[in-house]
């Protein structure tokens, strides 16, 4: 039986800002896009501000006419991601097992941390460390395994420890709704509501033969997820085995209208995704796939082959474009773009000695050379000067080495 803590910061933006400005103590505080603009996108907000219905998605104008007197800040990645690593650095104390699942969230195995006391007062140690350390607040989850410690962490905020067992996990577990559990998003969840499916216990005694023919192996997945069987280990620290696949995603300063910043915006994606896959010596991809969230917080996902495998920050931009405009073009506002490649193998597939593809991927290693050694301003696409805080996305994305 192991032992998994899932950590999580509290408004983990917008408590750095106010962490960093003592003068925003006890105010309404939120993170988003200019005010200036208006139509900038709310990113994090502190409870003070979600007390006013501030959340995380609103515009910056609906936020002021919530509350008038919020303090909007813009986002300072280069803090967040100093903050982020200070905590980690806690985590590291009780184990060597500590996978990031987002700048503000991490899994910690502390199955063979029995020297540092039970799974609860190790999170508890956890806790009140970040507090009186760094200044922050965190909620934790302990549980035998890593849906369920994702679970508890949501159940009790702020600053909090939540205990899910093997004797409890279906009193606590099964009463919620099919979507708190992970890997459950908008589409699976509208897909499980048409089988009856409403609660994780609906799903648990659901039939795991229906649940693989409605949705392949993710059917299975979470079936298994459900009953307590997720046997997904949490990475080590240095991990260096090849990951499954590489991807980002970023919820822009604006609603994207147009289809400039559309193609900017997967532009920069695109880069990130390829800095990324340079870093891990992954050579091509096969598949490539776009994630977007529309105004109304809906999300969808499409999925291609790409032929031949490659890795190439143009194709993978075109490629991205064509999937949007061929699915959905539709849409009249993008909130959130994103762009995930897999399925890797090493070396491109036979091509015409006219393709450009293997040049392009040489060079997009010589871009990464000089942006590690002068910076990433150093060297950058002409369409980012078309709107520079879309762009600054991309650099927003490479402050945290730690990936």
């Amino acid at each position: 039986m192991r032992d998994i803590l899932h950590c999580d910061l509290n408004n983990f933006y917008a408590s750095c800002e106010c962490l960093a400005n003592p003068e925003l103590k006890g105010k309404a505080v939120a993170v988003g896009g200019s005010v200036e603009d208006r139509h900038g996108v709310i990113v994090a907000s502190n409870y003070k501000a979600k007390s006013f219905g501030i959340k995380c998605g609103v515009t910056v104008y609906q936020a002021l006419k919530l509350c008038p007197d919020v303090v909007i800040c813009t986002p300072n990645f280069k803090l967040y991601n100093e903050m982020s690593q200070k905590v980690r650095k806690i985590y590291a104390d009780y184990t060597d097992q500590v996978e990031v699942f987002s700048i503000d969230e991490c899994w910690l195995d502390v199955t063979h941390s029995k020297m540092f006391g039970s799974p609860i007062e190790i999170a508890n140690k956890i806790r009140e460390r970040v507090k009186a350390e760094i200044g922050l607040t965190i909620s934790v989850g302990v549980s035998f395994n890593k849906t369920f410690a994702k679970i508890g962490s949501d159940l009790k905020k702020p600053d909090a420890t939540t205990e899910i067992t093997v004797d409890n996990y279906k009193d606590i577990v099964w009463r919620l709704p099919v979507n708190d559990m992970f890997g459950v998003g908008r589409q699976t969840k509208l897909k499980l509501f048409k089988l009856g499916v409403n609660t994780i216990g609906d799903l648990a005694k659901f039939s795991k033969e229906v649940l693989i023919k409605q949705f392949g192996k993710v059917g299975e997945m979470l079936y298994n997820n459900s009953n307590g069987l997720d046997e997904e280990p949490v990475a080590y620290l240095d991990d260096s085995q090849q990951p499954k696949s590489v991807g980002n995603s970023t919820t822009f300063y604006k609603d994207l209208t147009k289809r400039k910043d559309i193609e900017l915006g997967f532009t920069v994606i695109a880069e990130s995704v390829v800095s990324r896959m340079i870093k891990h010596d992954l050579k091509c991809a096969k598949t490539l796939s776009i994630v977007v969230k529309d105004t109304q917080l809906n999300v969808y996902q499409k999925q291609c082959q790409l032929n031949p495998p490659c890795r190439d920050t143009n194709i993978y931009t075109q490629t991205a474009i064509k999937l949007f405009y061929d699915n959905f073009k539709y849409l009249t506002g993008v909130r959130l773009l994103g762009i995930t490649v897999g399925d890797w193998c090493d070396e491109l597939s036979q091509v015409s000695m006219f393709d450009s593809a293997k040049p392009k991927k040489c060079m997009d290693s010589v871009v990464v050379k000089i942006r590690d050694k002068f910076g990433i301003g150093a060297i950058k696409k002409g369409n980012t000067l078309l709107d520079n805080k879309i762009a600054q996305t991309f650099v927003n994305e490479h402050l945290d080495k730690n990936d």
